[in-house]
């Protein structure tokens, strides 16, 4: 990404801050409502990085999946346009997943690392640090970045 890309992107994940938690959800503002996974489509379609519509996204995915099974569902669709970097190479707008439970089912958009916004069930967008919040420290997680070719 280009750093104009990076901060369209941090720009526009920072618009979503004090939205609720909803899952299945992708309405910005405090009467709207998004999950992790949706926040990151959100951003990155808002910034024309990825392309519109429902990525074929199959809407009926279940929320706690990470807690009782290793499945690769999240995964997978963020891998579909992007690719691992180390952390020692993070910039903002970048994903960074989390393993919760069994599973790379948590996601948030880099702003500064490790700042992150993301969305939790309990509290909604908010900026969190990466290596001291309550839920985020001290779990297994993955940095990505765009690929330069991103139409999938």
């Amino acid at each position: 990404m280009t750093d104009q890309e990076r901060q369209a992107v941090v720009a526009e994940a920072k618009t979503w801050i004090g939205t609720p938690y909803r899952g299945w959800a992708q309405i910005k503002g405090s009467k709207g409502g998004v999950d992790c996974g949706m926040l990151l489509k959100a951003v990155f379609q808002a910034c024309d990085l990825i392309p519109q519509g429902n990525l074929n996204i199959a809407m009926d995915y279940s929320l706690q999946v990470a807690q009782h099974k290793p499945d690769k569902t999240y995964f997978g669709i963020v891998e579909r346009f992007t690719h691992e970097i180390p952390e020692s190479e993070v910039k903002p707008g970048d994903v960074v997943l989390f393993k919760l439970g069994h599973a790379y089912a948590h996601g948030g958009i880099v702003i500064e690392w490790p700042t992150v916004v993301h969305a939790l069930a309990h509290g909604g967008v908010r900026l969190a640090n990466a290596d001291t919040h309550p839920k985020l420290h001290g779990v297994t997680r993955k940095i990505f970045t765009l690929n330069d070719d991103r139409e999938s």
